[in-house]
């Protein structure tokens, strides 16, 4: 198996040290590639979205690197594009000329005029959100998430859809949703019929798994299984904030892919996104 790591975050956004860190941790540790996918700006105050000159900068690092390891370790520069329908999109970033972009939904609704509910914050701010916005009812949030998803790999696919179930962040031991009941599987499930008929890759995410959040991956392994009936393909990464995490736990995602019939994942290098054996 290749390991490849294509969700990473540094000191531009919301991760911790220098690109260049990241770059030297994932040589010591014999990587096939590295992608960098810092948060996208966004048009009101966020702590760990880039603001545009921090874009620039980040940019222009990450091209000197790719030249000054060349040879070494296979560097790519993309982004993690915020999806917030009428406010945020994916194709907002592709004329910088990216690699790829990876799209996802970290923020649904407004709790004030003035602020986002970004629903992965922290578990008060979570229960704020139901509260406030969707009436005390969680099948009411969890449906309006999956529905932005669908909203984006409809209307603006990225090459990548981030952490499919972030929604359950918080939800170990079944904290916020039951995720065996039928309605909370029929929305999934509908959702992956509309990712089916993209070209959007999934990823495997082990960031909640490894921060002790979740005892699972992102996504949950019935949401895998159901992806290998409708032929939906993976990518395994990370979501490294630091470079100690640039390939923390990709082994053990392959393994559970192995386990639901998988024998390939997606990586990206000069040749564009391709099945490799794992």
């Amino acid at each position: 198996m290749l390991y490849t790591n294509y969700h990473t975050h540094s000191k531009w956004c919301d991760g911790k040290l220098n690109p260049e860190n990241y770059v030297t941790e994932a040589i010591n540790r014999n990587m096939y590639a590295l992608g960098f996918s810092g948060h996208s700006p966004l048009p009101f105050k966020s702590w760990w979205n880039m603001n545009y000159e921090n874009l620039i900068k980040y940019f222009s690092q990450v091209k000197k690197l790719k030249k000054q390891y060349e040879g070494q370790l296979k560097i790519y520069q993309g982004i993690e594009a915020d999806y917030i329908d009428g406010v945020s999109s994916p194709s907002n970033f592709k004329h910088f000329g990216l690699d790829y972009v990876i799209g996802g939904v970290h923020y649904i609704g407004k709790l004030n005029e003035d602020e986002y509910f970004d629903f992965d914050d922290n578990p008060e701010k979570f229960q704020r959100g139901i509260d406030e916005i969707f009436e005390g009812d969680i099948k009411k949030l969890v449906k309006y998430y999956y529905e932005q998803i669908m909203k984006m790999v409809l209307n603006d696919p990225p090459d990548v859809i981030a952490h499919l179930d972030l929604i359950l962040k918080f939800n170990k031991d079944n904290a916020f949703i039951n995720t065996e009941e039928k309605w909370y599987k029929d929305i999934v499930f509908e959702t992956l019929e509309v990712i089916a008929k993209s070209n959007c890759i999934l990823e495997m995410n082990s960031r909640s798994y490894f921060k002790k959040l979740l005892s699972e991956f992102h996504p949950a392994p019935f949401i895998v299984k159901q992806c290998k009936e409708l032929n939906i393909n993976f990518t395994i990464n990370s979501d490294a904030h630091t470079p100690q995490e640039v390939n923390s736990y990709l082994q053990q995602q392959a393994n559970l892919l192995k386990t639901f019939g998988y024998k390939e994942s997606m990586i990206f290098d000069e040749k564009g996104w391709y099945k490799s054996p794992i």
